[in-house]
């Protein structure tokens, strides 16, 4: 009775804790240190044999951190100009996918077809309605950080920034200039490359923290994201 007890009153504390940093979600702290990718390594992949190893081994890890980037269009009515790079991030690594440089692209289609391998992103309407436009597939088991902050009834809608600021309790820096950079540069710039990482390590950074801080969050993720989640 006395562990009931204790379990319960550690889950009523946890709820407490974030219902209050998701109200007060919209006071971002200057003293919060930049956040960062940690220890992982990088990987630019550009080649059919490097996407084929990268898929090979991306496949261990429960779920993966999930983004898309596309080059900007700037005159009104202009078409866009499709995904350029994905970017698909584990616990140690995260690999940077420059899929219009990559002649055979079946081991990525795959891989987010695939609905045993759980992805994770934040605002993933247009990448999903990208995805389809360009290679005519749904792509499976995705999961919206800003659905599943919904579920939790946030007052303000919570994307990747404000996310990292009330989970990691650290500062994600977004340059609009680097994100309407040229994605479609056969060499990346060591700013696009950071900053396209930390748009896929921010999401599975802080899945894992809401999972490891707040379980009781599992109960509201979609039923084969527990399934999955539990096999590990």
């Amino acid at each position: 009775m006395k562990n009931i007890l204790e379990n319960g009153s550690y889950e009523l504390k946890s709820m407490i804790k974030l219902f209050d940093l998701m109200d007060n979600s919209s006071n971002e702290s200057d003293l919060q240190t930049p956040y960062t990718i940690g220890n992982r390594t990088i990987e630019v992949i550009n080649t059919c044999e490097q996407l084929q190893e990268a898929m090979n081994t991306i496949l261990l890890s429960p779920f993966i951190g999930f983004d898309s980037e596309q080059k900007p269009t700037f005159k009104k009515g202009q078409a866009d100009n499709g995904i350029c790079l994905i970017q698909l991030a584990t616990q140690s690594k995260c690999y940077l996918i420059q899929n219009k440089q990559i002649k055979n692209l079946k081991p990525l289609i795959d891989f987010l077809e695939d609905e045993k391998i759980i992805k994770i992103g934040t605002g993933l309407k247009g990448d999903n309605e990208a995805l389809f436009r360009q290679f005519n597939l749904r792509a499976k088991s995705m999961i919206d950080l800003e659905d599943i902050f919904k579920k939790l009834s946030s007052k303000n809608q919570i994307g990747a920034k404000k996310a990292a600021s009330i989970i990691l309790n650290e500062k994600l820096q977004k340059s609009k200039n680097m994100s309407r950079s040229n994605w479609e540069n056969e060499e990346l710039t060591s700013g696009q490359i950071k900053y396209a990482t930390e748009d896929a390590t921010v999401v599975y950074d802080v899945m894992s923290e809401i999972l490891k801080q707040y379980p009781f969050v599992m109960k509201m993720m979609p039923m084969f994201f527990q399934e999955r989640y539990l096999e590990e």
